[in-house]
């Protein structure tokens, strides 16, 4: 196979990795994450209801092709990594593949996604022309400010003299991998708090049947008003005669005080309802997760979790107070992890994992502990997802669902990017070198060395970041702890609405 049709293919997959991501986005993922998105404004106008229109916004196409071109050049980074460990495709094919889909993915995570953010935050949505109007230039540039400051402070973070002499690419990757590594470590430690906090109050925190019985009951008389109050506001608005189109009659249209205070009213119930209505489902969802973690096989699971965030919390922080120990031979390329390295030993005790007549390990167990602990830290992560974008679209204050839904998926592509690079760095001991390149007869190499050609001389080592993850770790897993038992103390066990 020649280097131009391996070229081909290798486009024509990340182009079809795009297209079918942006229709699992629009399919499925988008209205997923509308439902998610808190909803704190009142509705529109009740008098003059808008219809729905079936045109997508601009801000959710600009994210969902942002989380798009993510996703295809992330997939194709690993299988580059793949084809090297198997021999398949060029040196040259996989060295160019490799490093234009690494240019992509920080230009996305560097600049694309944090421009989508601010031109989706500077948004007027009371100005449908916003993006035909002339002043849009104008917004353009205000909304690249917080960028330019983003990544003037990223070109500040001090990095090693070695890392210094690399190339450009590499050089930025390790900042990006520097703030990466403490982003993944705050999330790793609100997930790990989370988790263990909510298995222990579970128990405490069911919902009785009576509760919900009352909620629902509250969320029918609210329905029950509302459905009168609309009534007579349609019955009022029938039985007012409707302006002649003069300057006169249209100012006293809309100074009818009686119709506006209706008006508040409906939109006021609407919004109560609303409310009822999402606190009933989750006294009910609550109360399903609370009756299965009393069981036999909820309590299994849900106390193992619990148990395991606990051990990481500790692990992390006898990682700081024993860096000796910690960081002494390759273990020093993973997160430290006491709990993934036990499960990697027990699983090389286990008759398959040995082969030939010595019976010698047929993996290595500090790699495989490496991959354990990189899937558990990948898990507690996503349980900490919900809350991390719920919180992204209430700091900011915003209170449109297609708007919260787009900031949504650009977070994820965010945190998908940092936590790929991430665990890229981590994997760079696992994955094998690539394969030696082909002497001839004349004993002369007929290609680049193999350091040249290996992908992962464009990363940077683990051993430089270890100790800062175990940090943040720490530093998100005593926030997080010190805020829950705030809000415990001050407001009461909260509902997860």
């Amino acid at each position: 196979m020649g280097a131009t049709t391996e070229a081909f293919l290798v486009v024509a997959s990340g182009g079809f990795l795009f297209i079918s991501c942006r229709i699992f986005l629009q399919k499925k993922l988008y209205k997923d994450l509308q439902q998610l998105a808190p909803q704190d404004t009142l509705p529109g106008s009740a008098a003059t209801p808008q219809s729905p229109s079936s045109a997508q916004p601009w801000h959710s196409t600009l994210a969902q092709t942002c989380f798009s071109l993510c996703f295809s050049e992330c997939t194709i980074l690993f299988c580059m990594l793949m084809c090297q460990g198997l021999d398949w495709l060029e040196p040259r094919t996989r060295l160019l593949s490799w490093r234009i889909s690494l240019f992509l993915l920080l230009f996305t995570i560097l600049l694309l996604v944090p421009i989508s953010f601010s031109l989706i935050l500077t948004y007027r949505p009371d100005n449908p022309g916003f993006v035909q109007s002339r002043a849009l230039p104008i917004r353009i540039a205000f909304s690249l400010a917080p960028v330019a400051l983003f990544v003037f402070g990223l070109s500040y973070i001090p990095l090693p003299a070695e890392l210094l002499l690399d190339s450009p690419l590499s050089a930025v990757t390790a900042r990006l991998v520097t703030l990466g590594t403490t982003v993944l470590g705050l999330l790793s430690g609100l997930g790990a708090v989370s988790g263990a906090w909510g298995v222990i109050n579970w128990s405490r925190s069911m919902p009785t049947a009576s509760s919900i019985a009352s909620a629902e009951n509250a969320l029918e008389r609210v329905k029950s008003d509302l459905r009168d109050r609309s009534r007579d506001l349609d019955d009022y608005v029938s039985s007012k005669p409707q302006p002649d189109g003069s300057w006169l009659s249209r100012i006293s249209f809309k100074r009818n005080g009686q119709q506006s205070s209706i008006q508040q009213e409906v939109i006021g119930l609407q919004a109560l309802e609303e409310q009822m209505g999402l606190r009933v489902v989750a006294l009910k969802r609550n109360r399903v997760a609370a009756e299965y973690a009393e069981s036999f096989t909820g309590k299994t699971i849900t106390w193992s979790w619990a148990v395991y965030c606990v051990c990481r919390v500790c692990s992390s922080a006898f990682n700081i107070i024993s860096p000796t120990v910690s960081n002494s031979g390759h273990s020093s390329a993973s997160y430290g992890d006491i709990v993934a390295h036990i499960l990697a030993w027990l699983f090389s005790l286990l008759p398959f994992s040995v082969t030939g007549d010595e019976g010698k390990a047929q993996f290595d167990t500090p790699s495989l502990s490496k991959q354990i602990s990189l899937s558990l830290v990948g898990v507690i992560i996503l349980c900490s997802l919900r809350l991390v974008l719920r919180g992204v679209t209430r700091a900011f204050h915003v209170t449109s669902r297609k708007t919260s839904a787009s900031l949504m998926i650009l977070t994820l592509a965010q945190l998908m990017g940092i936590y790929l690079l991430s665990t890229l760095v981590q994997l760079r001991t696992t994955f094998p070198p690539a394969v030696p390149p082909v002497i001839g007869d004349s004993q002369e190499p007929q290609g680049p060395s193999d350091d040249s050609m290996n992908l992962f001389a464009t990363l940077p080592e683990y051993s430089l970041f270890g100790g800062l993850f175990d940090w943040s770790f720490l530093i998100g897993a005593a926030g997080c702890t010190f805020a829950r038992w705030a809000r415990s103390s001050f407001e009461g066990e909260d509902l997860d609405v």
